[in-house]
């Protein structure tokens, strides 16, 4: 104990000991699970680095509670650009900063623990500028909730990349401005209300649900499509043990074809076909709405029967199309 105490004095002399006016470039810290006792200086310390420039800030905490004080020193900060946040509890709400726009860039979270949906939307939409975002496991307290339609106007206007998978979906309005990429991992039905994203241009979706059911995710993945008016590049993965093989899942032609097939999608990408009855269907109504499409390029799961593979490529060729269709086995 005696030897940590002097290390973490030691820091803190480092630290105070700089001048003003020197930026620390990147400041990084994984706290040890048994010094978490030491909560309140490991807080401090990090406010020390924060308030003297740092440009770049990593913590992986162990799940401190931190409070407001610590909250309100990132939001204020004048050159943080980046901030990878890992293994933190946020219990109290975020505080209101008039006048104060942040210059974050990138932000990354893990793990992280949030009491409310309103605590988690408040503490994204504190960093106006963000154009990276990456969420992975986040954890929200609140069982269920229902955005008013105050909240749907709320995004990230700035957005160009957003990877997210989580067990708690992030409400999808904040990411509706993304601009070049969005990354959605399912690890469960997803019953978000789906926004227009106006201008996204290519979007993934990963599929691991891990043998839980639902019956609508082909339907749900459709929806995706028919509010992503500009997408040009789609890619879908599915997991290889992926939920029931033999699941019934539901499939109907929308009414309406979506935007971007008629006019934009130009890539689709799709990993570890399984031979399934509705992503033979999802690949044929590409193949058959889609006007500008150049290739249409499925990895077929290897536990999938060879035979299997080359119907499935019989059936896409035998629409009329100039789209390369490319099958790897």
């Amino acid at each position: 104990m005696k030897t940590s105490a002097n290390l973490f004095c030691l820091v803190y002399s480092v630290m105070l000991s700089r001048h003003d006016t020197l930026p620390i470039q990147t400041f990084r810290l994984i706290c040890c699970p048994s010094r978490t006792r030491y909560a309140e200086d490991i807080i401090e310390l990090i406010i020390s680095a924060i308030q003297r420039r740092t440009q770049t800030l990593e913590l992986d905490l162990k799940f401190i509670r931190i409070h407001n004080n610590f909250v309100s020193n990132l939001f204020i900060c004048r050159t943080l650009t980046v901030l990878k946040l890992k293994r933190l509890t946020i219990w109290e709400d975020i505080p209101q900063i008039n006048n104060n726009i942040s210059p974050l860039k990138t932000l990354h979270l893990e793990k992280l623990y949030f009491t409310t949906y309103t605590h988690l939307i408040n503490f994204l939409l504190s960093f106006p500028l963000l154009e990276e975002l990456e969420t992975n496991d986040l954890h929200i307290c609140q069982q269920r909730f229902v955005p008013k339609e105050a909240d749907k106007i709320k995004c990230l206007r700035n957005l160009m990349t957003a990877k997210i998978s989580d067990n708690e979906p992030l409400p999808l309005f904040l990411l509706s401005r993304v601009h070049a990429n969005l990354s959605i991992k399912l690890t469960r039905a997803c019953f978000v209300e789906v926004p227009v994203f106006y201008n996204l241009t290519q979007m993934e979706i990963f599929s691991d649900l891990k043998r839980r059911s639902w019956p609508n995710k082909w339907m749900w993945i459709l929806e995706m499509l028919q509010n992503t008016p500009k997408l040009q590049h789609l890619i879908i993965h599915e997991e290889i043990e992926n939920g029931n093989d033999h699941e019934e899942y539901s499939w109907e032609d929308p009414k309406k074809v979506p935007e971007c097939l008629s006019s934009q999608l130009k890539t689709c990408l799709f990993r570890n076909y399984r031979a399934n009855e509705c992503e033979l269907q999802f690949a044929e109504y590409v193949m058959r709405s889609s006007k500008v499409l150049i290739s249409m390029t499925i990895h077929g799961a290897c536990s999938v029967d060879l035979n299997a593979k080359w119907e499935m490529l019989e059936k896409l060729c035998c629409y009329p199309s100039d789209c390369n269709v490319v099958l790897f086995v």
